[in-house]
């Protein structure tokens, strides 16, 4: 059955792309890339609608719990993020500039917004995850910043996508029980990758936010207390250094990750 409800997601995917593609032009959602070029924003929105009936059938035809908290706090994630990519004010830099603008400015920017929804549904999947305080800890932190880590990869066209296949294939081969959530979303993935790829879409922060708490939530429910604290501190370093300097320069200067970034161009 997993099987079939993960070709189900491709099939959905790749039909419901044109139409929302032309929902969002239509409705103004266009933003200009890295090119400068204007191309519709917030296309992330097909992965959860192509995915969302298999989500559903599994987890009510199977009697997992799991699955339907997993369909919801995906949802809350892309939805806000969403909003951010309508709503959002671009000059506002980082999450320490949106929250520096909360609190100083007393003003509530889409990017804090989203900072704080996505921070309180983590809060809400940590509780129900409880082993011990420590490890609601480390769970919280991985949410979060795997979340962002995500959207700080959307840059450029297939960026993010390529790091989703990526740990989402590693996830497969090391844990390869209880992950038809993942295979439901890398199949929808597959299926929207072409697009953006050719720089013909965006997926946004409707997208990037989705796919990084995809792995983020694999990751808490499948990772020991040892690799926990391994993965935090590396996102930790990460997003230091992402405030600091550019991902992309990095990228560029390493000619492996050079190469796989440009793969499908």
């Amino acid at each position: 059955m997993g099987l079939i409800l993960a070709l189900f997601s491709y099939l959905m995917t790749k039909i419901i792309f044109p139409y929302i593609k032309t929902l969002l032009i239509n409705g103004g959602a266009v933003r200009k890339n890295y090119l400068n070029k204007d191309i519709p924003i917030g296309l992330g929105l097909v992965l959860l609608l192509g995915t969302a009936p298999s989500f559903l059938t599994y987890g009510i035809l199977t009697g997992n719990e799991r699955m339907l908290l997993i369909t919801f706090v995906l949802t809350i994630t892309l939805l806000v993020g969403f909003i951010d990519d309508l709503l959002g004010n671009h000059s506002v830099k980082g999450l320490k500039g949106h929250f520096l603008r909360l609190i100083k400015g007393r003003e509530l920017t889409s990017g804090a917004l989203k900072a704080i929804v996505i921070s309180t549904v983590s809060l809400f999947v940590c509780f129900y995850n409880w082993v011990s305080p420590i490890i609601f800890i480390l769970d919280f932190f991985i949410l979060i910043l795997t979340t962002n880590t995500f959207n700080l990869l959307d840059v450029r066209p297939g960026r993010a996508l390529k790091a989703f296949l990526f740990a989402g294939a590693i996830i497969l081969a090391f844990f390869p029980q209880n992950t038809m959530t993942l295979v439901f979303i890398m199949a929808s993935v597959l299926a929207y990758a072409p697009f953006d790829l050719k720089g013909k879409c965006m997926l946004g922060d409707t997208g990037s936010n989705f796919l990084g708490m995809v792995i983020g939530l694999e990751l808490i429910f499948k990772l020991s207390f040892n690799a926990k604290i391994i993965l935090t501190v590396f996102l930790i370093v990460l997003h230091i250094y992402t405030e600091k300097k550019s991902l992309t320069q990095l990228i560029e200067k390493v000619s492996v990750l050079r190469l796989i970034d440009n793969l499908g161009r």
